[in-house]
């Protein structure tokens, strides 16, 4: 099934604690620094993002909580691992009632790839800083491919 969201906005999570400092990966939180960089692209969100959108994250802590920083209502899906394969995403999204606005909270390489393959390149990823969001619209004239509306890395961001 094709993907049909108008916008389709990705957000890698921000800076987490290493995993050593855990010991499980899926409950890596955010450094102070991830808080502060989620805090600031929440805001810019914020003042771009329409009402009637959903916003999925990964089950991965780090992007929970980035994803929190938004006061939307998250929906963790599990299909969006840190490990998760390209097609697995594909398939979480092509699943979904037609939206029109989706937000994805997750990781590298997925995001990248995702991102990559919606702008129509063939195995192709793109690389994503982290606590960065890329919007995507779709294209009038190509449905199922998009253009991007804008790329956002929180330094770029005023405080």
């Amino acid at each position: 099934m094709p993907i049909t969201f108008k916008n389709i906005i990705v957000w890698r999570h921000a800076e987490a604690l290493p995993v050593e400092a855990v010991g499980d990966d899926l409950a890596r939180p955010l450094s102070a620094k991830g808080q502060r960089q989620a805090k600031r692209m929440a805001r810019w969100l914020n003042q771009h993002l329409s009402n009637d959108l959903l916003l999925l994250s990964s089950p991965a802590l780090r992007a929970f909580q980035t994803a929190e920083a938004l006061k939307f209502k998250i929906n963790i899906h599990p299909a969006l691992q840190p490990n998760a394969a390209l097609q697995e995403v594909l398939d979480c999204l092509s699943e979904l009632e037609s939206q029109q606005n989706v937000l994805l909270v997750g990781h590298q390489p997925w995001l990248g790839q995702l991102v990559a393959h919606l702008l129509g390149f063939d195995s192709a990823e793109i690389s994503i800083e982290k606590g960065a969001t890329w919007w995507l619209r779709q294209s009038s004239t190509q449905p199922s491919t998009y253009k991007i509306i804008s790329v956002q890395a929180p330094s770029y961001i005023p405080r």
